[in-house]
């Protein structure tokens, strides 16, 4: 079974093909309609909403191509990410999860290693007619290791999972048997959706987030902890 990778090259070329995207229906609007002949927030011309599309577009471009850059000179520094579980070689709940984070290049570190592991659930509520999906952390924990590991031979860690992180998910987001086929969420004012209680989710995954500063790029790696038991027979290496 292979492992779980980070790779900062591919998360580059996804901000780079939304870069592209952005921009080349940017240009077609402007093509299609014009650009605005002046850049008065008084000219009709200029609050028209398809002008305001074409400006946000372009912004999400030049916002998607520093991401893309980022992600670049993070991939020349460190290479891609590694995990390596020990066995049983998936997170099981009210166990342990161990394992080492490996990456291809030394990372100076200026200072420790921040390794995150992270529970989310994905509740789906109706805004407005349409389903959408939001994540919620629902449990974490954090390790920290010494700006001296050495990155290439793994990053060494070891979390205790609780027995439960709240009720299982149901494809439906509904439980068996519920005579409510409704889903309510709370909104407060500036703040994201918060879900019911007694309300399961409709997904689950654990992810883990390793960090460090550096004087180049930033140390980052991020991988989704797998949940299920490996195929065959074999141990991970």
């Amino acid at each position: 079974m292979s492992q779980p990778q980070y790779s900062p090259r591919i998360e580059a070329l996804v901000a780079a093909g939304v870069a592209v995207a952005a921009l080349g229906v940017a240009g077609w609007l402007g093509w299609m309609i014009g650009w605005p002949g002046s850049f008065d927030t008084s000219d009709p011309d200029f609050v028209n909403p398809i002008s305001i599309m074409i400006l946000g577009l372009l912004g999400a471009a030049v916002w998607f191509g520093i991401k893309a850059v980022g992600h670049e000179r993070r991939h020349r520094a460190f290479g891609n990410g590694h995990l390596n579980l020990d066995p049983p070689g998936h997170l099981r709940l009210g166990g342990a999860l161990s394992g080492r984070l490996k990456v291809q290049r030394p990372v100076a570190a200026a200072g420790p290693f921040h390794m995150v592991l992270t529970c989310f659930d994905v509740h789906e509520f109706e805004d407005n007619g349409r389903f959408k999906t939001v994540d919620f952390p629902v449990w974490t924990d954090e390790r920290t290791l010494p700006r001296e590991t050495d990155a290439t031979q793994g990053l060494a860690f070891r979390f205790v999972l609780p027995a439960s992180v709240g009720l299982d998910p149901v494809p439906s987001g509904i439980l068996p048997g519920q005579a409510s086929r409704h889903r309510l969420t709370v909104h407060v004012p500036g703040m994201k959706q918060v879900v019911a209680s007694n309300t399961p989710p409709v997904g689950r995954y654990w992810k883990l987030v390793v960090t460090a500063p550096t004087a180049g790029p930033e140390f980052r790696a991020e991988v989704v902890v797998p949940t299920d038991r490996p195929r065959g027979n074999s141990r991970l290496p």
